[in-house]
C-alpha cells in the first residue's frame, strides 16, 4: 500500500503482462502525467516561501490542495493523495509527518467549548500556514471558534488514517523505517512515531464487533464520515471511513513486521481481515434481480448506494468476489447510462438516486454543487479501474473521456483548468488547478496496473 487512496488490491487486477496494451495510448498517458506533474508542483509552497498574501512560516515545504490557492493551508488529506508515485520528495513527506505530530492534541481531550470536543491523538484536518492546527473542516480559525453544527462536534474521522498512509507512503519512498521508530517532537513532549501511529489508529469511534467506523446520531455529533463528504451529514457504520481503516491496519500490520514486531503485525492484519469481512454484510445492497448491487455510504442517515465509496473500496480490496463484481457491474452501468458519469468525471450520488432526488439525505449544499451533485476527476482512476475488471473497451473509453476533458479545458499556459468540481449541465465550477482531480486518478490507475507506464 503506497497510501489509502491509491491501492489496488492485487486480486482485483493484476499489472499489464507481456504484451498487454493500457487503457490509453502512450500518448495520452505521457499527456496526463504532464498534467499531473505541473498541478502537483503549481500547489508548492516552500517553507518561508509565499503565495499572494500567504506565505508559510513553518520549517517545512508544503503542497497545498492546489495551484490557485484555493485552500489556503496544509490539508492532511489532500497532502495523502499526492503520494505514491515520485511527484513529492521523501524528504518533503518528512516534513509533513513531523509538522501534523507537533500539532497532536496530546493525550487528553482538548475542549473547543460546549458540545465541540477534539478527542486525544487527533490529527489535524488542516494545518495553518503558521503551524497551528484546524480540527474541523469550514473554517481556518485554530481557536475556540472551529467546530460545531454544521461541522460536527468531532473532527472528520478520516485524517488518522491518511496519516497513517503518509508515514508508509514515506517508508516505501525511502525503503527504511528508521522515521517510524524515531521519537518525535509533538506539542507535549516526545513519542516514537510507531507508538504514535498505533495511538492514532484508534482515535475514530469503532464498534466493537466489526471494527467499522461508527457515528453518533445527526443531532448531537453529525460525524463527518471523511472531508470530501463534509457537507454532508451522516450516522451508523460509515463506508468510507471504514475502507480507510481497513487499508491502515494492512499498512500498520506491515511497516511493524518489516520492524521485527511480529506480534503488532499479526494484530493489525487481523484487525483487517475483520474489518474486510464485515464491510459487504454492513454495506452491500444487491438489486432485486441479484445480478448487481452497491455499496452504500452509511447504515444510518446517508443509508444510499455510495458510487465514490464503492469505487475506493474496489480499489482498497476491501470487497471482491461475488459482491465485488456485482459492485464493478453497476460502476459500469453508472458510466454507460451517465448516472453517475461525465467527461470521465464522478459524483457522489446517482442521478437516478429517486428518494434524495440524485444528491444526499442531508446535506448543506445546493443540489447540483459541490458534494451533493458535482462532478469530480478525484475518483475517476478507482471508477475506471473497477469498470475494468468487468468491461475492458468500457474502461478505455471512460479513460479516454477523462483524458478529453483535461484537453478541452486547457489554460493560455497549457494546464488543465482541472477544477475541483464541475456540473456540465449548469456550467458551473469551482478551484481550478486542483491536484486531486489530475494526479490522484493517475496514480490510482498505475497502482492498477491500468498503464503502460507503471506509476512506482
Amino acid at each position: 500500500m503506497i497510501i489509502p487512496l491509491v491501492l489496488m488490491a492485487a486480486a482485483l487486477a493484476a499489472p499489464l503482462s507481456a504484451g498487454e496494451e493500457g487503457l490509453l495510448s502512450r500518448a495520452d498517458e505521457a499527456f496526463w502525467k504532464d498534467q499531473a506533474r505541473l498541478i502537483v508542483a503549481s500547489a508548492g509552497l516552500p517553507a518561508g516561501g509565499a503565495s499572494g498574501s500567504y506565505r508559510n512560516t513553518t520549517p517545512y515545504d508544503l503542497h497545498v490542495p492546489g495551484g490557485n490557492m484555493g485552500y489556503p493551508a496544509f490539508w492532511v488529506r489532500d497532502a495523502a493523495m499526492m503520494l505514491g508515485g515520485d511527484f513529492i520528495p521523501a524528504a518533503e513527506i518528512e516534513g509533513w509527518i513531523r509538522l501534523i505530530v507537533s500539532t497532536l492534541p496530546g493525550p487528553k481531550d482538548r475542549l473547543i467549548r460546549s458540545g465541540v470536543v477534539v478527542p486525544a491523538y487527533s490529527v489535524a484536518d488542516h494545518i495553518n500556514f503558521d503551524g497551528k492546527p484546524v480540527f474541523y473542516s469550514g473554517i481556518y480559525d485554530s481557536g475556540d471558534k472551529q467546530g460545531g453544527p454544521p461541522w460536527g462536534k468531532y473532527p472528520p474521522l478520516d485524517d488518522a488514517f491518511y496519516f497513517i498512509g503518509m508515514v508508509y507512503g514515506h517508508w516505501k519512498a525511502t525503503g527504511n523505517l528508521a522515521l517510524f521508530q524515531t521519537a518525535l517532537k509533538t506539542s507535549f513532549g516526545e513519542e516514537r512515531l510507531d507508538d504514535l501511529c498505533e495511538k492514532i489508529y484508534r482515535v475514530p469511534s469503532s464498534d466493537a464487533a466489526t471494527g467499522l467506523v461508527v457515528a453518533g446520531d445527526v443531532e448531537t455529533e453529525n460525524a463527518k464520515d471523511w472531508g470530501f463528504c463534509d457537507a454532508e451529514s451522516k450516522s451508523g457504520k460509515l463506508l468510507f471511513p471504514s475502507v480507510l481503516k481497513f487499508a491502515a491496519a494492512g499498512q500498520l500490520s506491515e511497516m511493524f513486521r518489516a520492524a521485527g514486531r511480529p506480534d503488532k503485525a499479526l494484530r493489525f492484519r487481523d484487525d483487517a481481515a475483520r474489518i474486510k469481512s464485515a464491510i459487504a454484510a454492513a454495506f452491500f445492497r444487491a438489486f432485486p434481480d441479484g445480478a448487481e448491487g452497491w455499496l452504500h455510504s452509511a447504515t444510518g442517515v446517508g443509508d444510499q448506494a455510495d458510487v465514490w465509496g464503492s469505487a475506493y473500496a474496489l480499489a482498497a480490496g476491501a470487497v471482491d468476489g461475488p459482491a465485488g463484481r456485482k459492485v464493478a457491474l453497476s460502476l459500469r452501468r453508472a458510466y454507460l447510462e451517465q448516472t453517475a458519469v461525465r467527461e470521465g468525471c464522478v459524483r457522489q450520488i446517482l442521478t437516478t438516486d429517486r428518494m434524495f432526488q440524485g444528491g444526499w439525505q442531508i446535506s448543506i449544499v445546493k443540489l447540483g454543487e459541490y458534494q451533493n451533485g458535482g462532478y469530480w476527476g478525484t475518483p475517476s482512476g478507482w471508477a475506471i479501474a473497477a469498470i475494468a475488471l468487468v468491461d475492458r473497451p468500457a474502461a478505455a473509453r471512460m479513460a479516454a473521456d477523462f483524458v478529453g476533458f483535461l484537453k478541452s479545458h486547457r489554460r493560455p499556459d497549457g494546464m488543465a483548468e482541472a477544477w475541483e468540481w464541475f456540473n456540465p449541465d449548469t456550467g458551473k465550477n469551482n478551484n481550478p488547478l486542483y491536484v486531486a482531480t489530475v494526479a490522484l486518478p493517475y496514480l490510482s490507475l498505475g497502482r492498477a496496473g491500468r498503464l503502460l507506464d507503471v506509476t512506482k
